[in-house]
């Protein structure tokens, strides 16, 4: 785990994407995170990324219809739904 992660759990596993230099990706086992109170409040995932206006358009053009940019405590975001309707957020990167 990257030292500037903040409380990390004994089932985190921290993911690189190719071409990036630092992990980008948490994985976290649920019950864990639950029993530590980590939960977020709605407890749907969140993914990070750093180009947010290129990663709406190319979902955009490719059919899962993001619904609009929207800014909210410095962070800017996005919301797609996956087949079975399920919220996924899209965030721009801390």
């Amino acid at each position: 785990m990257p030292p500037d992660w903040d409380e990390p759990l004994p089932s985190d596993v921290a993911l690189k994407l190719p071409g990036d230099d630092q992990p980008a990706i948490l994985l976290r086992d649920r019950e864990q995170r639950e029993q530590a109170r980590f939960a977020p409040p709605d407890d749907r995932p969140v993914l990070f990324c750093t180009k947010i206006e290129k990663a709406h358009e190319y979902l955009r053009n490719r059919g899962p219809a993001p619904g609009p940019i929207q800014e909210l405590g410095g962070a800017r975001f996005f919301e797609i739904r996956d087949p079975e309707g399920h919220a996924i957020e899209i965030c721009s990167a801390p």
